[in-house]
């Protein structure tokens, strides 16, 4: 993690200690996810939907500061990931030609609306991942989810490996290992309605940013 990061994040999150005694950071202590290990052959299935667009404008660096403005121009997000952006995906799983930049969100998604109207037999999941930025950071160690419509963020931990390939298919997410430790597997998957209990989070809208004015630049809650 590089120390602007996680000076960064420090600052903004909730203040709840880590054994050393200083703020957890988002992404410690997280509980595993079930990875399935095993290869399950499988063709590439290219996402065919076009990138999701509107008023917010989620913008990352190189460092890993992540950036979540509003159409008004508020900051409604800033935080930094658990490393430097290797890699980035857009919806569900559009690949970004760069992993730093500004990409334009949607105000609303089908995550915003509750779980309860996804079609979770749908034999493509893909569709209903609109409006979500993915991030691979540079240690491998975690895959970042933010979803602008609602400022929020969750952190996906990965199986071990390293030089890792993740592939949006449409029944489940794919993480294959270029290097791993004698004895462990190199590919693992989940499937998508087993991630849904870790991305219910990013649809929870917060309050609405307010706007300051000249007498109270800086309006409490």
């Amino acid at each position: 993690m590089r120390l602007g990061t996680l000076f960064l994040s420090a600052a903004l999150l909730a203040p709840s200690l880590s054994a050393q005694g200083r703020p957890r950071l988002a992404w410690e202590g997280l509980p595993p996810l079930e990875w399935q290990s095993g290869d399950r052959p499988q063709a590439d299935s290219p996402v065919t939907m076009q990138p999701s667009t509107g008023p917010m404008e989620a913008r990352l660096t190189g460092d890993g500061t992540l950036t979540v403005r509003d159409a008004r121009g508020i900051v409604r997000l800033k935080a930094g990931l658990p490393g430097r952006p290797l890699r980035a995906w857009r919806d569900g799983g559009i690949v970004l030609p760069e992993p730093s930049g500004a990409w334009a969100f949607p105000a609303d998604s089908p995550l915003t609306r509750g779980l309860g109207g996804l079609q979770w037999a749908a034999e493509d999941f893909r569709p209903f991942l609109k409006g979500l930025l993915w991030v691979l950071e540079d240690g491998e160690g975690f895959l970042s989810v933010v979803h602008p419509a609602t400022a929020e963020t969750v952190h996906l931990p990965l199986p071990p490996g390293r030089d890792l390939r993740i592939r949006f298919l449409p029944d489940r997410l794919e993480v294959t290992a270029g290097t791993v430790d004698r004895g462990f597997p190199t590919q693992w998957s989940i499937p998508w309605i087993a991630l849904l209990p870790r991305l219910a989070p990013l649809g929870v809208r917060r309050d609405p940013a307010k706007a300051g004015t000249a007498l109270a630049p800086f309006p409490q809650g």
